[in-house]
């Protein structure tokens, strides 16, 4: 059953029994109750859209659940829908909050591991169109090197100059394949720094976070509830490929961890 509980809290039973898993894995929440938050983090960046739920919750004795635990709560079954007659707690947003600058940090870790994997196929790409352009240019050489050595032996006026002739093209294809390497080098250099600033840019944009409703919540057992399933959104595609599809673009391999905590230290503080 789709339910939408909306942006006020509510209280609520949760019935243990129903649990899908292994007992062991929900045994700590018996006679336990508390608050849960859920809200939806979203981050744009060059590769892609990254989303995650995060689950907050806190029992009333003081226990903050861990995000794993706070998220099997979603899989109960649930009873006695009602008004919330107390506020959440404090305690509520702070882990929010923090599980939202967790999201931060693993995000932009993402993205620089998908920045060195980039790093790695564009210098793969150079290497292998360089090799090939050496490998041209050594071929060209040694027929340039026969070509001389032939003039050298001494040729008569027709030959001589339908060798000068063929001397002057293969010059002109020695210097046009090294150009081409360079433009290419240079192409991969501009790519590059223009996706490596997007990446940095993003460690200074902190995306946005969704609130999309608060519980208070009781466990119990040996009772039937409504098995609810909560309108969260699933992950959108997130890879080094949706950057290649979007642009052809080179990686540098500077190292950006220290950026990286320099920049999201700052800002939290």
């Amino acid at each position: 059953m789709l339910l939408d509980i909306g942006e006020f809290p509510i209280e609520l039973d949760l019935i243990l029994d129903g649990y899908p898993g292994p007992w062991r894995e929900i045994q700590s929440l018996r006679h336990r109750s508390g608050w849960l938050m859920v809200s939806e983090a979203r981050m744009v960046m060059p590769f892609g859209t990254w989303r995650r739920q995060l689950c907050a919750g806190v029992t009333d004795h003081e226990e903050v659940l861990s995000p794993w635990l706070a998220g099997k709560l979603l899989t109960l079954p649930v009873t006695s829908m009602r008004d919330a007659e107390h506020m959440p707690p404090d305690a509520l947003d702070e882990i929010m909050d923090a599980l939202y600058w967790d999201f931060l940090g693993s995000s932009d870790l993402k993205n620089l591991r998908y920045l060195e994997e980039e790093a790695d196929r564009q210098s793969d790409v150079l290497k292998g169109f360089e090799a090939r352009c050496l490998a041209l240019i050594e071929k060209i050489e040694l027929r340039i090197r026969d070509h001389r050595r032939e003039l050298r032996q001494g040729v008569d006026d027709v030959r001589r100059a339908e060798i000068q002739a063929r001397l002057t093209r293969l010059s002109a294809m020695t210097d046009e394949l090294t150009r081409a390497l360079r433009q290419k080098a240079d192409t991969i250099r501009a790519e590059t720094d223009a996706l490596e600033n997007l990446v940095l840019s993003g460690l200074t944009d902190f995306g946005e976070v969704e609130h999309r409703f608060t519980v208070r919540w009781r466990a119990r057992t040996l009772r039937t509830g409504r098995r609810v399933r909560f309108p969260l959104e699933q992950e959108e595609p997130y890879s080094a490929e949706a950057w290649r599809n979007r642009v052809q673009s080179g990686i540098s391999t500077a190292n950006t961890m220290e950026d990286l905590a320099a920049i999201r230290g700052l800002q939290q503080e």
